[in-house]
C-alpha cells in the first residue's frame, strides 16, 4: 500500500483501525502499513492520545478536531470592540464598507479590514446586533437600494424653459476639468410638495456641499438663500455657478452680479452635465427621503447630516474627505 505524506490528517476510520490494531497486538508498522501512512504518524498518535493501553479513537478525533479550530485565525469581527466601531461608522457616519475599508487603510489604522469581510459579516450575523425576524439588518443601511432612475421623455416635463439662459458649453476649461476649486452646481431637494426644500450647491473639484432650507421653492427665497451661502466663503471659492434649469433659478443674473460670479445652465433633460450636483443629491436622500416633512427639520439636524457628508471620504478623493480637500484640513479616525 502506498505511503502518504507526512502532513496527511488522520480520519476517525483511521483511528478506529490504530485502536483496533492495539487491541489485536499488531505493530506499529502494521497499523500504518493497514493505513497508509508512517510509523512515525502512528507512534505520535498513539502518544498523544493515551498511549498503548489508554487510546481512544473518539478521544483523539475531539482533541484534533479542537486543535484544527484553535489553529484557525480568529474572525476580525469576532472582536467587539472592532465590529462596534464598525457598525458606529455605518450607523453614524453612514459610511459604505468600501469607505471604511479604504478610509482606515488611507489613515494607516492599526485595523485592517476589507470591505468584503465588512459584506460578509453583515450577511453571516448582521454584524452581531439583534435584528427582528425577516428584516434586512444592516444591509438596509447601505448606500445602495437598487432605486432606479425615471428615464427623460416618459412624463409630461416642464423643465428647460429658461430661455438665452449661458450655456454649459461655455463654461471655462478649467471648470469641466475640475483643476480649481469655486465652480459649483446648483440644485433644490423638494421634500413633502409644496413645502420646504433644500437649496444644494456642490463644488465640482472638491464635492464640498453648501445647503440651506428654504420655506418654499421659488425664485427670490432661492436666490437670497444661495447669496447667503456663498457669502459664508471667501470671494476666490465662488468662480462660477451651475445651477439646474429649474425657474427657481431664474434670477440668476442678480444672483452672479452680487457674487461676481459667472452662471451657466446645462441643457435641457441632461443632469448627467451636473453629475456632482446629482450624486451628492442622493446622498442626501439618505437621510431626507423623498415626501420627508422638511418643515419639521430642525436647522441644526440639517447642518449635522451636510456635515457627515463632507467628512466622508470618496473615492474619487483618493478616500480623502471633501472637507479636507476644500479647507486643506485633516480629519482623523476615532
Amino acid at each position: 500500500m502506498k505511503i502518504e505524506g507526512p502532513y496527511n490528517h488522520l480520519t476517525l476510520i483511521n483511528r478506529e483501525t490504530i485502536l483496533v490494531g492495539l487491541k489485536t497486538g499488531l505493530t506499529q508498522t502494521e497499523i500504518a502499513t493497514r493505513i497508509g501512512c508512517s510509523r512515525s504518524t502512528v507512534s505520535r498518535e498513539i502518544n498523544r492520545n493515551g498511549g498503548w493501553q489508554n487510546y481512544s479513537a473518539a478521544t483523539a478525533q475531539a482533541n484534533y478536531q479542537q486543535a484544527r479550530l484553535n489553529s484557525h485565525r480568529s474572525r476580525i469581527l469576532s472582536n467587539s470592540e472592532t465590529r462596534d466601531r464598525i457598525v458606529n461608522y455605518i450607523v453614524h457616519n453612514h459610511w459604505s464598507p468600501e469607505q471604511i475599508s479604504a478610509r482606515l487603510a488611507h489613515e494607516h489604522d492599526a485595523l485592517h479590514i476589507s470591505y468584503t469581510t465588512i459584506y460578509r459579516g453583515i450577511q453571516l450575523d448582521n454584524l452581531g446586533v439583534k435584528k427582528n425576524h425577516g428584516a434586512r439588518g444592516f444591509a438596509r443601511k447601505l448606500r445602495h437600494h437598487g432605486k432606479t432612475r425615471k428615464v427623460k421623455g416618459t412624463v409630461n416635463e416642464t423643465r428647460g424653459k429658461l430661455n438665452n439662459a449661458p450655456s454649459i458649453h461655455d463654461r471655462p476649461a478649467s471648470a469641466n476639468h475640475r483643476t480649481r476649486f469655486g465652480d459649483w452646481e446648483g440644485d433644490t431637494v423638494h421634500g413633502k410638495r409644496g413645502h420646504s426644500a433644500l437649496i444644494t450647491l456642490v463644488d465640482r473639484k472638491s464635492r464640498y456641499l453648501l445647503s440651506e432650507r428654504v420655506t418654499k421653492v421659488d425664485s427670490e427665497r432661492v436666490k437670497q438663500g444661495m447669496i447667503d451661502l456663498f457669502l459664508t466663503l471667501s470671494p476666490e471659492r465662488v468662480r462660477s455657478i451651475t445651477p439646474d434649469r429649474g425657474t427657481e433659478f431664474s434670477q440668476y443674473k442678480e444672483i452672479g452680479e452680487v457674487l461676481n460670479a459667472k452662471m451657466f445652465f446645462p441643457d435641457p433633460h441632461a443632469p448627467q452635465q451636473r453629475g456632482t450636483n446629482e450624486n451628492t443629491n442622493g446622498l442626501l436622500r439618505e437621510y431626507f427621503p423623498k415626501h420627508t416633512y422638511l418643515d419639521n427639520i430642525y436647522d441644526q439636524q440639517i447642518a449635522f447630516f451636510v456635515e457627515q457628508l463632507n467628512n466622508r471620504p470618496r473615492k474619487v478623493l483618493g478616500w480623502r474627505t471633501p472637507s479636507e480637500v476644500f479647507w486643506n484640513k485633516k480629519l482623523h479616525l476615532v
